[in-house]
């Protein structure tokens, strides 16, 4: 059985078998360490509660039209960070929807009630609440590949927010992500193929173990309970 990479998909497994079992661990873990970036967002208000709190405690910057957004984005773009993000996110996964350079426009009323959203292609921003630098940097890094609020995503945010805005205020962000247990850092790698059989096999065996006690447990509970029968039985005869 082949295997993409040291710590990929086996190809093409039969159903059943240790290396499909595998292939099915490798996509809870992935799933696990980047929540959102498959199925449901599960950690956006968490991640949403935590930026409301630290915007309560920075001093942001704002701008007054979509054309000094645009201005400031293009400095952003021509940043070494930009550059460096936006080459890593095409080097993990080739088919990425990513634009190097997003448009931002201002947001339609009929999405009144977000400060800003994006495609991956271009951000909108509402002049009501939206129009300043975190919210910007919060939907750029939505275009880096990362359309959630999963653990990747609030690690390109951090970049952003050192780069363009300052250390302290990541510092704060960062702070604010740790007290809601939301995970920033790099995610863990999987467990090799060989790894994860001894991992399998460590537990088999204890619960293997697990059950010897417990059947020997209910052995004894079933005799001891038969000799209570048997002694009221003679204490009746007598």
């Amino acid at each position: 059985m082949e295997l993409i990479n040291q710590f990929d998909y086996f190809k093409m497994p039969m159903y059943g078998s240790n290396e499909h079992k595998y292939n099915l661990y490798l996509t809870r873990h992935i799933n696990k360490q980047n929540k959102g970036s498959r199925g449901k967002d599960s950690e956006r208000q968490k991640t949403y509660n935590a930026e409301h709190a630290f915007q309560k405690l920075v001093k942001d910057k704002e701008f007054k039209t979509i054309e000094q957004i645009n201005r400031y984005a293009k400095k952003i773009y021509k940043s070494d960070t930009w550059i460096k993000l936006w080459e890593a996110t095409l080097e993990n996964d080739v088919t990425a929807l990513v634009k190097a350079q997003p448009k931002v426009a201002k947001l339609s009323l009929k999405n009144k009630n977000f400060t800003g959203k994006t495609d991956g292609f271009t951000v909108s921003l509402n002049p009501n609440g939206g129009f300043n630098l975190y919210t910007l940097l919060h939907e750029l890094s939505h275009c880096l590949g990362h359309m959630h609020h999963g653990r990747s995503f609030r690690k390109t945010l951090l970049v952003l927010v050192e780069n363009f805005m300052g250390t302290k205020e990541r510092s704060i962000l960062e702070s604010e992500f740790k007290k809601r247990k939301l995970p920033f850092g790099n995610a863990r790698k999987p467990l090799s193929f060989d790894d994860w059989m001894k991992s399998r096999e460590r537990l088999e065996r204890a619960r293997e173990e697990k059950d010897f006690r417990e059947a020997c447990l209910k052995m004894h509970e079933k005799l001891e309970k038969r000799q209570r029968q048997n002694e009221e039985r003679r204490r009746a005869a007598a």
